[in-house]
């Protein structure tokens, strides 16, 4: 079995080649192909939406990897994957609508499948010892992947009254109370055209500073 790196990858001329994009899927790469003799498979990765989902890589069956990163991340990491498995497939819980659409958008938009998967019932009840936001978010994240879906196209994204509103508390509690952004800026958070630090500074260089 030989680790490398990409670029030094086409060089190499032996069977079984493990491309080290990511260190602790490399060697669960090696290990498993080691132990199976075979072709990398397909894999399926589940997401939990949210600030920081949960992913989880499922292999045959066999969860090999999992993590949890801030949202900016996500695509990084289901990019990073694809580089080890030639097919792979993601799942992503439908509970955080705008969160769930610009991730499975952006998935989309580089030849990814998706699947948009019904939630309920994926974050499991913490016993004694295994409290703790991140455990659930990763569970649920494993229970996703194992749960089919419907396959998923290019979204809309149509933020709804509450969702701008919830957007705009954001910036309020962010600001420590001092400004909250306009609904015109909300939307445009809430569509992905912006984040929210860029709203708080387009807001606070604009000649009138209310909200509309």
């Amino acid at each position: 079995m030989v680790i490398t790196s990409d670029k030094e990858a086409n060089a190499i001329s032996f069977p079984n080649v493990v491309i080290a994009t990511d260190p602790e899927m490399a060697v669960s790469e090696a290990l498993r192909r080691l132990r199976n003799t075979g072709v990398p498979e397909s894999a399926v990765i589940g997401i939990d939406p949210g600030n920081e989902p949960g992913i989880a890589v499922v292999v045959n069956g066999i969860v090999e990897a999992v993590y949890r990163v801030p949202l900016r991340q996500a695509s990084k990491i289901v990019e990073r994957i694809r580089q080890t498995y030639p097919d792979i497939l993601v799942r992503i819980g439908n509970g955080a609508r705008l969160t769930s659409t610009h991730l499975a958008n952006a998935l989309i938009s580089h030849g990814i499948a998706v699947e948009f998967v019904d939630e309920s019932g994926t974050s499991p009840y913490l016993g004694k010892g295994t409290a703790g936001i991140a455990i659930s978010d990763i569970v649920a994240a494993i229970n996703i992947a194992y749960t089919q879906g419907t396959p998923a196209g290019h979204q809309d994204v149509l933020p709804s009254k509450g969702e701008i509103r919830r957007i705009q508390e954001r910036t309020r509690e962010l600001s420590e109370g001092r400004t909250t952004i306009s609904r015109k800026l909300a939307q445009r958070v809430a569509k992905g055209e912006m984040t929210i630090s860029k709203a708080l500074a387009e807001h606070a260089g604009s000649s009138e500073n209310k909200t509309y």
